[in-house]
């Protein structure tokens, strides 16, 4: 556990002293400016829950499943020590350096090209949109097509085949799996529900989906859990997602087109020209 804080708090050191506060990637602090609490102070220098919230939000993903109020302290620390070195920096009138006079000028451009590109984003694709290529492209789809099947798991073979020849003979399918199933959906009469071909293990789906509503499997069928007696109750065909379902989605694949048609407008507005690795204009033959 100390291990895994140690290097949790490096990342956050990293990111707090080495990543400029570009808008929006961040993310929200969700801190009202009246409930911004201040976490610490460093030779008067304040630092902010949401100061803790930005730093937090820029962890890579896997550190991220730690609650916040789980690794607070090592983040509120690793924002002090930040603090203490841009002090100790300015007092060596580092922001003047040629040094950090380049390295902001790099964040300024990355902080105007996200800022562009989400105006753009947020200016160019409305719910109206959204909901357009929903209809066009994603309502009518076709779902894949679901079994919902039962089954009766049992050790061997022949306890299966016994099984089967017992409901050929009007045994009731139900009352058989509670009675003698192994398996985990014995009390619901060994029903497994509604579930897509990749859901189900092999050779289990295939028999599955070979057979028609109502039908029980002619012999046990082997998978790595046991034998199994397969009932299939229905078929059906998965209904298309929903719009809130498929939002993410949409989001993306509009972002991608409008961004594609935008950077087409900028290139066939500019002059770009290009160079091989040497130096010369591409097109031309490279120097040996």
């Amino acid at each position: 556990m100390i291990r895994t804080l140690t290097t949790l708090a490096t990342f956050a050191f990293v990111l707090t002293v080495s990543v400029p506060a570009i808008a929006q990637q961040g993310g929200n602090a969700n801190a009202e400016p009246d409930k911004d609490m201040v976490v610490a102070r460093v030779n008067g220098a304040e630092i902010k829950q949401s100061d803790v919230a930005i730093a937090y939000a820029r962890l890579p993903e896997q550190f991220r499943q730690a609650p916040i109020n789980v690794i607070f302290p090592q983040i509120v620390q690793q924002l002090v020590d930040g603090e203490l070195l841009n002090s100790a920096g300015r007092a060596d009138d580092l922001q003047n350096s040629d040094e950090v006079k380049k390295q902001m000028a790099e964040f300024e451009k990355v902080a105007i090209q996200q800022t562009y590109m989400n105006r753009l984003i947020a200016q160019g694709i409305a719910e109206e949109d959204l909901r357009k290529v929903y209809i066009e492209t994603i309502s009518s789809q076709e779902g894949p097509l679901e079994v919902r099947a039962s089954h009766i798991l049992v050790d061997n073979e022949q306890e299966g085949a016994d099984i089967i020849k017992a409901i050929e003979g009007g045994a009731d399918f139900e009352e058989l799996a509670r009675e003698r199933s192994t398996g985990p959906s014995a009390p619901r009469g060994g029903d497994l529900g509604y579930n897509v071909r990749s859901a189900l293990v092999e050779p289990f789906s295939d028999a599955a989906f070979a057979l028609e509503p109502g039908k029980v499997s002619p012999d046990p069928v082997q998978t790595e859990f046991g034998w199994h007696v397969i009932k299939v109750v229905d078929k059906r065909r998965r209904p298309a997602p929903t719009f809130e379902e498929s939002r993410a989605q949409l989001e993306q694949q509009l972002t991608r087109d409008l961004i594609a048609a935008h950077m087409a407008e900028l290139r066939a507005d500019a002059e770009v020209e290009l160079f091989n690795i040497d130096g010369t204009p591409i097109g031309d033959a490279p120097k040996q």
